[in-house]
């Protein structure tokens, strides 16, 4: 291999931290099996020291393990690998977003929704997976999911059962309130990202993000398989989408005036952000851990998990609106979460 390789990578990679490590633009690199990930481009996976060891300024893994990008602009994320034409609210199309993780419980039980960051990696909510922390092999994800009730034709769905469920600042935790309700989800095995247009990894903030960003008037989507309606708990239904408007904590405080404590539920020190407010335009019940996501979908501008299902009052009220946990403001502690050794 050339001088010229090798000094390239050594420009842009830094040290190998057990298989997993963040490159010097702030995002995360992986260590996986050949077979699950892309090649990103211009990194050779085979770099390696003869030993297994890791060089400082080397892209390197453990033997038997290659690179994996899954974040970041030399990545797929938040790409879809189907061409989506209806964006209407109403039922998502199949493939509309490859990121969205169907969670399901020891007896088949529908449990909530995540988000694929890396091919060992779900974001969702923490009220989600609490009871599941201690026995984390209880819970399954399940993803290129859209029918619930077809995901086990073939070709069956690609799943993998949790290794560890990592929640933001436990012992503090208040599944009362659900201030800083947030939980990543370490897989025992890796999601192959590879042979696949309705899987792949959702972006998450950049570097530069700000908790603010999002809570300025933003146009995102979320979508899940939540109840259609609040009087309507059949679930889990057909995987659906609509746009809300992301806004600021002032006037979230204003909806809610006269339905909630936002002195005591809602946090306004930038761990939660607010959107929808418009008619019937909302997530709902058991949606929880679901994606907000925010972006054109271009590769200039592509989708990025801005927040994450928590709670609301009702569901889709006027002028009432869905409080999500703002991912920017946590960006640093999921970082230390999905760069810690897998195994």
């Amino acid at each position: 291999m050339s001088s010229l390789i090798v000094i390239c990578l050594m420009n842009l990679l830094i040290e190998f931290t057990h298989g997993q490590g963040v490159l010097p633009s702030g995002d995360p690199y992986f260590c996986v099996p050949p077979g699950v990930c892309p090649d990103a481009g211009g990194i050779d996976p085979r770099i390696m020291t003869p030993t297994g060891t890791a060089q400082p300024g080397l892209l390197t893994c453990p033997p038997g393990m290659v690179p994996c990008i899954a974040q970041g602009p030399t990545s797929n994320c938040g790409s879809r690998l189907v061409r989506v034409t209806n964006m209407a609210d109403g039922e998502a199309q199949y493939g509309a977003y490859p990121w969205q993780a169907f969670l399901m419980g020891p007896t088949n039980n529908f449990i909530g929704s995540g988000s694929l960051i890396s091919p060992y990696h779900i974001l969702t909510a923490a009220h989600k997976v609490l009871a599941y922390t201690a026995n984390p092999s209880q819970l399954t994800v399940i993803m290129g999911v859209n029918d619930p009730a077809a995901m086990n034709n073939p070709p069956a769905a690609p799943r993998a059962r949790a290794r560890r469920i990592s929640i933001y600042n436990a012992a503090n935790y208040n599944n009362n309130t659900l201030k800083n309700d947030i939980a990543v989800i370490t897989l025992a095995t890796p999601i192959s990202l590879i042979g696949q247009n309705s899987v792949n990894t959702i972006c998450l903030p950049g570097a530069t993000t700000t908790p603010a960003t999002y809570m300025a008037r933003q146009r995102c989507v979320v979508s899940g398989w939540g109840q259609l309606q609040p009087t309507n708990p059949a679930v889990p239904t057909k995987l659906k989408q609509v746009t809300v408007n992301t806004t600021d904590l002032a006037t979230c405080i204003t909806g809610f005036s006269g339905r909630v404590n936002t002195d005591v539920y809602l946090d306004q020190t930038g761990g939660q952000l607010c959107a929808g407010g418009e008619a019937q335009k909302d997530a709902c019940f058991q949606d929880g851990g679901a994606p907000l996501t925010c972006g054109a979908g271009t590769a200039a501008s592509r989708y990025t998990v801005a927040g994450i299902v928590i709670w609301g009052k009702s569901c889709g009220q006027p002028g009432v609106y869905g409080v999500y946990t703002n991912v920017p403001f946590y960006r640093q502690w999921i970082l230390s979460e999905i760069t810690q050794r897998i195994a």
